[in-house]
């Protein structure tokens, strides 16, 4: 493989390893640490176990008995992904006690593990294809940006998927629920490559470049909410944008302002109280535990 889309891959991976497993560290207890470590480290090579060991002998199958040429054939192909990889996400359910285990845990969480191990395997197994391209290989590390920030967004897409089989599945026993969910969100967010494909609307291939750009833009957003729902219920934008939090600074309560900066889970904000700027979680409300200095000394 080109040096220049390893070295694209290797940052991929530890951006997505650093960003997404301090999240996981922070926000997990240390009893949760362990498992949801060995999630994404078994979650890694599944990405390219369901690509070559399924996907490419299905799509073999399929292209020897509609032919190449044929029209169903080229829809069925934007059903690959979906309906391989979904599973492959999902395999540690058939352990009972990694089930039971799954069962325990919050939702998010576990998605977030899962969804960060496959996105990072999938990374490489995108890497090894793009290298495959003359045109890709030309290209020096440094100008395959739009690779490393699609695949760092696919990993929050693919824990939002996970998030929506697991909220069935594991907490409502609703499987066929669950499978169907994950890949029907799956296969939206794939649905523009197709019609770019297709040039549908007569757009353009310049048009449609801008237009998958943007789509992807905005489905990592709405898998984004999609997963703070899952997580926080439907007081998620009442907690992210006016919810209530302890300064670790002064210890006074506060309303989030209206003037700060969003970094997704946490918040970098002005205490009211004391006037200091702090980096502050954007969902943990006043119940939280901490106590303001010296309380020991009123």
């Amino acid at each position: 493989m080109p040096a220049d889309i390893t070295i694209a891959a290797m940052i991929v991976t530890v951006l997505a390893l650093t960003i997404y497993s301090g999240v996981l560290i922070q926000r997990a207890p240390k009893d949760e640490r362990l498992f949801l470590g060995m999630l994404v480290l078994l979650m890694l090579p599944m990405n390219a176990l369901a690509f070559h060991l399924v996907r490419m002998p299905l799509d073999a199958w399929l292209a020897s008995a509609l032919g190449e040429q044929n029209e169903i054939y080229h829809v069925l192909k934007r059903l690959y992904a979906p309906v391989t990889e979904e599973p492959a996400k999902l395999w540690l359910l058939l352990i009972p006690c990694c089930y039971y285990r799954l069962k325990s845990l919050p939702v998010h969480r576990s998605a977030l593990a899962i969804g960060l191990g496959f996105g990072v395997g999938e990374a490489w197994t995108v890497a090894c294809l793009l290298a495959k391209s003359p045109e890709i290989a030309q290209y020096p590390w440094y100008m395959l940006n739009g690779y490393i920030g699609e695949r760092l967004m696919v990993c929050i897409m693919h824990a939002a998927f996970t998030a929506a089989a697991l909220y069935f599945i594991v907490k409502h026993r609703q499987v066929a629920g669950g499978l169907l969910s994950c890949m029907a969100l799956h296969l939206l967010g794939n649905l523009p490559i197709f019609l770019a494909e297709k040039n549908s609307f007569g757009l353009g291939k310049n048009v449609w470049a801008m237009l998958l750009q943007l789509w992807v833009l905005l489905y990592f957003v709405a898998m984004g909410i999609l997963l703070a729902y899952i997580a926080y219920g439907n007081r998620w934008f009442q907690k992210l944008i006016r919810g209530k939090v302890r300064c670790p600074e002064c210890g006074q309560l506060y309303t989030h302002p209206l003037l700060g900066f969003s970094l997704l889970h946490k918040n970098y904000e002005r205490c009211p109280h004391c006037r200091h700027w702090h980096l502050v979680s954007a969902f943990d409300e006043e119940d939280q535990q901490a106590s303001p200095p010296h309380a020991a000394d009123k």
